[in-house]
């Protein structure tokens, strides 16, 4: 929104976001659901709010797990060498039973950092800042509370707001595998997934996108790394596994933004 409202000359002072994470049930899986409130400061019309309101729903993180923007292809790689597509799932595939790691209900908390925008020699904007991000969530034992800096900054000093998404969903398949696939363990050398973003446009190309209410799709390469052969760890099996999977769920289906309001103060 920072990109949006420095292109559309928008008096944009501060910015704060607000999610709740709330799980939810879906059929063979847990899956989790948002409501988001974002709160804006600044002497901002009724139109430009509703133009930094569109520019919220669909900054691309949002896409990807709100409107299903990564077109996902999946690669199956056995230690053996062995290479397979595993894209498209079976239709007729059956989900693996077991027990998966469940989504938590938390809070996320993202405070805008006004004075971290970097400008060119003649005064235009060329990064939009980072922001802190506060996450608390209840464990087994206590509540949990851990912070995270991320947004567009120079190379090196915060991660972007997709790697940080796209490390959480490597995780989550991580996860979800060495549960359900009997010959790999959590944290075996034989269990790997390595994902492959295509370019889709640059900066400017996705604030465009926003402004305009557009879907940017992105192609990505999903490729997973297995232990043992096709015969000992089947393609089908893997693609059940996957099939399982909270946040793979999230991003083929989007659908995560339960409810969404905007304030301006």
């Amino acid at each position: 929104m920072v990109g949006v409202a420095y292109r559309g000359n928008i008096s944009l002072d501060d910015i704060k976001v607000e999610f709740e994470v709330v799980p939810t049930e879906i059929p063979n899986s847990i899956g989790f659901g948002v409501r988001e409130l974002v709160t804006l400061k600044g002497s901002i019309s009724e139109s430009e709010r509703v133009r930094l309101e569109r520019a919220s729903n669909f900054c691309p993180v949002g896409q990807a797990l709100n409107k299903g923007s990564m077109q996902i292809e999946d690669e199956v790689v056995w230690s053996s060498g062995d290479v397979a597509s595993a894209s498209p799932y079976p239709e007729s595939l059956e989900p693996l039973e077991g027990d998966i790691p469940s989504i938590s209900a938390g809070t996320v908390s993202g405070q805008y950092l006004l004075d971290t925008k970097e400008y060119d020699g003649s005064g235009g904007m060329v990064r939009e800042g980072e922001a802190k991000v506060s996450v608390r969530y209840q464990n087994l034992t206590r509540p949990s509370r851990w912070l995270v800096l991320g947004g567009h900054s120079s190379e090196g000093m915060a991660p972007g707001p997709f790697p940080l998404a796209h490390g959480a969903w490597a995780a989550s398949t991580v996860s979800t595998l060495s549960r359900l696939l009997p010959q790999v363990t959590e944290g075996s050398d034989g269990l790997l997934v390595e994902l492959f973003i295509a370019a889709a446009g640059g900066v400017g190309q996705s604030q465009a996108n926003a402004a305009e209410g557009v879907v940017g799709y992105r192609k990505v390469l999903r490729r997973i790394t297995v232990p043992g052969t096709p015969s000992t760890t089947p393609l089908t099996v893997v693609q059940a596994a996957l099939q399982r999977d909270p946040l793979s769920i999230a991003y083929r289906d989007g659908g995560v933004l339960l409810h969404h309001e905007m304030v301006v103060e």
